[in-house]
Formats: structure tokens, sequence, C-alpha cells
């Protein structure tokens, strides 16, 4: 399936859910730039939680460790709404794996390829609207 270009189509929202400000303002520009709307960045599990029960995106990329917390209860959330999500972390597969809702999700890593994200994230996307 050929997705529209992005100034053809709707815009889609992305939370991104990410600690680190200046990472986290890339992934923003990178996405606003690719035609989706970003819903924060968060930086912390409340502030998503918070931006989740305000408004439902369409995907989310998330960072698993946020400070001392694991992103674990945002993608428990994600997971309960029937919303995407990638991860984009320094977490090793070993800790990834410890957490049942994260385990088979797709690592984009750190450092971030931005166009392998907004490639991931369209991908995610597409395939829930299928």
């Amino acid at each position: 399936m050929t997705l529209p270009a992005a100034n053809e189509a709707i815009p889609k929202t992305v939370l991104v859910v990410e600690d680190e400000f200046l990472l986290a303002m890339d992934m923003k520009d990178a996405l606003t730039g690719a035609g989706f709307r970003v819903l924060g960045p968060a930086g912390s599990v409340d502030h998503a939680l918070d931006l989740l029960e305000a408004e439902t995106p369409n995907a989310a990329v998330l960072d698993v460790t946020l400070g001392s917390e694991k992103v674990t209860p945002v993608a428990l959330q994600l997971k309960s709404l029937g919303i995407p999500f990638v991860l984009a972390t320094a977490s090793d597969t070993a800790e990834i794996s410890r957490y049942e809702v994260l385990a088979t999700v797709p690592n984009l890593g750190k450092p971030t390829d931005m166009a392998r994200l907004i490639k991931t994230v369209r991908g995610i996307i597409t395939r829930a609207l299928c």
C-alpha cells in the first residue's frame, strides 16, 4: 500500500514519550516535518498518561527509561486502547524483554535515525488502519 505524501494526508497524531529534551525535540521536529501532529513530548509516565487521557493518538514512540521510572504503564495503556507503538531506546534487548508489554515491540535504538523513525511510524499507522 502506498502512503499519500505528507501534505496530502490528514495529519496523524503521534505521542512522543522521551525524557532527553534534545532528542525529544529532534523527534518532534522530524515527525512534524513529515506531516504528523505530535502530542507531547512527555518526559514522564504521569505526563504521558495525562496526554493519553486528554487525546487519543494514532501511534506512539516510547523511550523505556524515563529518569528513574519505566514506561511500562504507558505501554499498557496504549495496548489497552489498541494504539500501536515503537521504542526508541538505548535499553538492551535483555532489559526490554523483562517487560511482556515491550518484549515484541520494535526498537529503533539510540541514537535514533529520524528517517527510519518516520518510515516506521508511517508503517505502524498504516497497519493499524488496515
